[in-house]
C-alpha cells in the first residue's frame, strides 16, 4: 500500500547498514522509529550516541505528521518505536492493542506560537488580530497534525473559528506550515517554538496561552510487534537522560519537569 512504501524502504536500507556495521549486534537490524516531524533535528543528533552506548546499529527514522504515522502503523508498517506530538494518535494505537503494554510514556513538551516571515515588516500581531483585514492566508496543520489540533483549539478559545475559516491553509505537517510561512507563501501560521529555533526564517509574534489548548505532550511507546523490544525500550529510556533532555532544550523543546504545575 502507498503509505507503507517509505517505512518498508527504510527497513530495507537499515538491514543493509546493520550487516555492514562493525561492533554492532550481529545481524541485528536497526530500530525503525516513526516520529513527529518536529523531532527530526534532535533525534538524528542523538542517534549516534545511543548506538555507541548500546553497541547497536543507529536507529533509522520515518518522520511525518503524527496522525499519518499512526495510520501507517495501523496498516502494518514494521515500526519499533512511535513518538507522537499529540496524545490522540497514541491513544488510537493503544485502544487498538498495538502498543507494548507498559511502554507508553511522556517524553517532552513544547509551546505553540504564531509566526510570520522573518523578513515581513515589523508589526504587532496578536492572535486576536488574525480576523482583521491585515492578515490574508494563515497556515495550519491539517487533521493528521497535532499542531493543527492545538491551533484549532486556540482559535476556539479566542472565538475566531468562523472569522478565520476562509483564511486557513491546511498543510500536511508542522514543518510544511513553517516552510510556507518562511517562504512568504502565507501571512502567518501556527508552529511549535522548536520549529522556530531549528529552521529559522520565522519571527514569533505571539505565544498561545497554555490555557488556550490542551497540554502539548510528546509521548513515545514501543510497538507490540517490535522485533527488538528490549532495545526499543532502551531507546525510549535514553530520550529521558539528562544529556538527551539538554539537547531537546537547545532545540526549543521543553522538559516536562520544567513545567510549573
Amino acid at each position: 500500500m502507498p503509505l507503507l512504501a517509505v517505512p518498508l524502504l527504510i527497513v530495507g536500507l537499515a538491514a543493509a547498514v546493520g550487516g555492514a556495521a562493525g561492533g554492532a549486534r550481529a545481524a541485528a537490524p536497526s530500530l525503525l522509529v516513526s516520529a513527529a516531524a518536529s523531532l527530526s533535528g534532535p533525534l538524528q543528533a542523538l542517534a549516534a550516541p545511543f548506538a555507541r552506548a548500546q553497541r547497536a546499529v543507529p536507529p533509522q527514522f520515518n518522520f511525518g505528521a503524527s496522525g499519518l504515522l499512526q495510520q501507517q502503523i495501523q496498516q502494518g508498517a514494521p515500526v519499533d518505536v512511535f513518538l507522537s506530538a499529540g496524545v490522540r494518535p497514541m491513544d488510537t494505537l493503544e485502544k487498538a492493542g498495538l502498543l507494548l503494554a507498559g511502554s507508553r510514556r511522556d517524553v517532552l513538551g513544547n509551546r505553540l506560537v504564531l509566526v510570520v516571515p522573518a523578513r515581513a515588516p515589523q508589526r504587532t500581531l496578536a492572535i486576536a488580530g488574525l480576523a482583521g483585514p491585515g492578515v490574508g492566508r494563515i497556515a495550519i496543520g491539517d487533521g493528521t497534525v497535532p499542531a493543527g489540533d492545538y491551533a484549532r483549539q486556540v482559535l476556539v478559545h479566542f472565538g475566531l473559528t468562523a472569522a478565520v475559516a476562509p483564511k486557513l491553509v491546511p498543510l500536511g505537517s508542522v514543518r510544511a506550515v513553517a516552510r510556507a510561512v518562511a517562504a512568504g507563501n502565507v501571512d502567518a501560521g501556527f508552529v511549535y517554538r522548536s520549529d522556530v529555533v531549528q529552521l529559522g526564517g520565522l519571527r514569533v509574534v505571539a505565544t498561545a496561552p497554555a490555557t488556550s489548548h490542551a497540554p502539548i505532550r510528546y509521548s513515545g511507546a514501543v510497538l507490540r510487534g517490535s522485533r527488538q523490544p528490549q532495545l526499543a525500550l532502551a531507546y525510549l529510556r535514553s530520550l529521558g537522560t539528562p544529556a538527551a533532555q539538554a539537547r531537546f532544550r537547545r532545540e526549543g523543546f521543553e522538559s516536562l519537569s520544567d513545567r510549573v504545575p
